[in-house]
């Protein structure tokens, strides 16, 4: 009865991590409603989608952990997973990314020019599209082995949501979206281009290592958990740099570190085989 309830607790971290995404889908609609006398509003609330969807990943780490404490990992599960991940980190982010650029670039509309507005609209549809894809594709080869897990082929969609929302916010709180200068206007320019490099990103064969379950996979020294729990209190003290400097350095490190094994002639580790049809 015990493992039921945990293995129902997990069923309802996904759903906690589609329900952030839901929310913050709400509060970036509900800054398009602020008028451009309350500016202050439409920040706020953009910034408290990117939370959400920051809250989000916190979700998503959980219910796998919680699956696999429960030993009730299953296709329903996975499925389920890849659902809330497809609210959370690609149709929230890509519309969060659309309309701060749109929105502030188009107040006042010199700052932009309007009839290149449609890129944030395009990059935005790409990155969707390839979160997309990315999920479609760890579902076919996803494996419920934890062994299975310690590294991904392809930027990890809660990464890629990460680095987009955490730049947002930064953003956000940092420069003056009501009057855009040019420099905060060269800025906006580049989230487009940044959903666009992290789209491809995902559905690349890069190859990215699963922190989480490097750290706390099977029986890990205390030590582990100290470091884990001093990353968190970091991550709340240093909120605003420390999280797209880590997101970006995650999202980096793919291409870097397969750059290196080319030159160093140095082979990736295998990957474990999808499974077969059949017995």
């Amino acid at each position: 009865m015990r493992i039921h309830r945990v293995s129902i607790l997990a069923s309802l971290c996904t759903l906690g991590n589609a329900l952030c995404g839901f929310g913050a889908i709400t509060l970036t609609t509900k800054a398009l409603l602020a008028s451009d006398t309350q500016f202050e509003i439409f920040s706020r609330d953009v910034i408290w989608a990117g939370y959400l969807v920051i809250l989000a990943m916190i979700f998503d780490a959980l219910d796998g952990r919680v699956a696999r404490f429960a030993r009730a990992t299953s296709d329903f599960g996975g499925q389920l997973d890849s659902l809330a991940d497809a609210v959370s980190f690609g149709v929230a982010p890509a519309f969060l990314m659309n309309r701060v650029v749109v929105e502030a670039l188009n107040n006042p509309p010199a700052a932009g020019p309007e009839k290149l507005l449609w890129i944030a609209w395009a990059f935005a549809a790409v990155y969707l599209g390839c979160v997309l894809i990315r999920l479609a594709r760890f579902n076919v080869e996803n494996i419920h082995d934890e062994e299975a897990h310690i590294s991904f082929k392809g930027l990890p969609s809660p990464a890629a949501a990460g680095a987009l929302v955490s730049l947002i916010i930064v953003v956000t709180e940092c420069c003056n979206l009501a009057s855009p200068s040019l420099s905060t206007s060269i800025i906006l320019w580049s989230l487009p281009l940044v959903a666009l490099a992290l789209g491809l990103l995902m559905v690349s064969n890069v190859r990215y290592t699963h922190l989480l379950n490097q750290f706390i996979r099977g029986r890990r020294p205390v030590g582990h958990l100290v470091l884990i729990l001093l990353a968190i209190a970091l991550a709340f003290l240093l909120g605003q740099v420390l999280m797209p400097v880590g997101f970006c350095a995650y999202v980096l490190s793919g291409p870097v570190w397969s750059a290196w094994r080319r030159l160093s002639g140095r082979r990736a580790p295998p990957m474990a085989p999808p499974p077969q049809d059949g017995p």
